[in-house]
This record gives C-alpha cells, structure tokens and sequence, in this order.
C-alpha cells in the first residue's frame, strides 16, 4: 500500500442473510461519493460479487492540509470523517433494502480517492474494481478524474459505471 492507512467506518459488516455454508462469490472494491454515478456503481458491485461474494464499499475523504495545526486539522478531519461516516451510513442503513443482496464492508479512507480505492482492492485481493463516471458526457469522450486515474493505476480489471437516471436506481 502507498503508505495510506485502510480503516473501517466503525459500521458493522452488513449482509442480507447470506448462507454461511455456501461458496464464496467474487470480492470487488467499489468507490463511493454519495452521487447517483456511485450509487449505480454499487449496484453493479453487488451483481459482479454475486450473492454470496463481498462488496468493499470505498469511501475516500480529503485530508486536511497539515499546515493547519491543531485545533484546526482536528476539527477539518472530523467534519470530512463525519460526512463519509454519514454517506455510507445512509447506504449500507437506510438504503440497505434496496440494494442487491451480497456482503457488504464499508471502508472510510483518508487520501485521494483513486490511491484510496487501489490500495483497498490491493489489501482485500478484489477481483476487480467498479467506480462510477458521474460526468455527463458521450462514451466517446475521454475518461477524466478519479476513473482516469484508477484506470492508470490500478493492477486489476476496473469497470467504469455511467450514471443511471433516477428512475432505474
């Protein structure tokens, strides 16, 4: 890993009663915004894991400049903690229903977020990566951002997602 820390939320693993006696199915790391992009990436996460696989859901939040100094870097480091603790609380809680049934481990990470999904993938040895493109654009035009970047770095088949309308989430 790049020197980055992989820590979990402090939410607890979340199933749909999975059958413990079943085989595996596929581990996959899926980038997580809180955007629609995201949310249809997690979707398709969970079809590629399968029922009985495992989702990584990667939350990455910036982390503050270090020339702020306490109590300033603290209270900045709470806040983008709190609002990636919100985000996949509200996913892997109040939304949990209408997700596809799978494993599912949220992960809340500190850095950029395409460092921050590969060095998961890399420490969970996901089968494959899946982020969301929430950009707008033809699929003939360029990748750009975090799904660029992760496809550059990335040692794993990743699968970029195209937002999905409101009403096929």
């Amino acid at each position: 890993m790049s020197g980055e820390s992989v820590s979990s939320v402090g939410l607890s693993l979340v199933e749909h009663g999975r059958d413990p006696t079943q085989r595996p199915g596929r581990t996959v790391v899926v980038g997580y915004s809180g955007s629609r992009a995201a949310w249809a990436a997690v979707v398709e996460a969970a079809r590629r894991a399968g029922e009985h696989g495992q989702v990584f859901v990667v939350y990455a939040h910036p982390r503050p400049p270090k020339y702020l100094g306490a109590p300033y870097f603290g209270r900045r480091l709470t806040d983008t903690q709190g609002r990636g603790r919100a985000a996949l609380s509200e996913l892997l809680g109040d939304r949990l229903g209408e997700l596809p049934v799978t494993h599912y481990v949220p992960e809340l990470i500190g850095g950029a977020p395409a460092n921050a999904i590969n060095d998961v993938a890399r420490a969970r040895e996901a089968d494959e990566i899946v982020i969301g493109r929430s950009r707008a654009r033809r699929l003939s035009m360029p990748l750009i951002g975090v799904s660029y970047r992760l496809l550059r770095i990335a040692d794993r088949p990743v699968v970029v997602v195209p937002a999905r309308s409101p009403t096929t989430t």
